[in-house]
């Protein structure tokens, strides 16, 4: 896959490399292989632990970055913190 000055610039942004960000796709297109993001999706639900209390954590971050993060939320039908929640929980939560 051929990426943009502009993708790779973005990959810059937050560390990850151009082979990371293929591997990572294909996980997430992948329908066998686990990635934390697909199965059912209950709105209004997240990945919080039944006794465990929330606290809101604000991030400055480039508007490209959040505009690719609304747009990857909204392939998966979840909110923007729904997704950034999957996308940090440590894995097999």
């Amino acid at each position: 896959m051929s990426m943009s000055e502009r993708d790779k610039e973005l990959l810059r942004m937050v560390g990850m490399s151009e082979q990371q960000a293929e591997r990572n796709a294909r996980q997430a297109e992948s329908e066998s292989e686990p990635d934390g993001l697909t199965g059912r999706v209950y709105y209004g639900l997240h990945l919080e632990q039944p006794d465990e209390e929330m606290v809101t954590v604000s991030v400055r971050l480039p508007k490209a970055t959040v505009d690719s993060l609304n747009q990857q939320a909204r392939r998966y039908h979840i909110s923007r913190s729904e997704y950034m929640r999957r996308r940090l929980a440590p894995a097999g939560q």
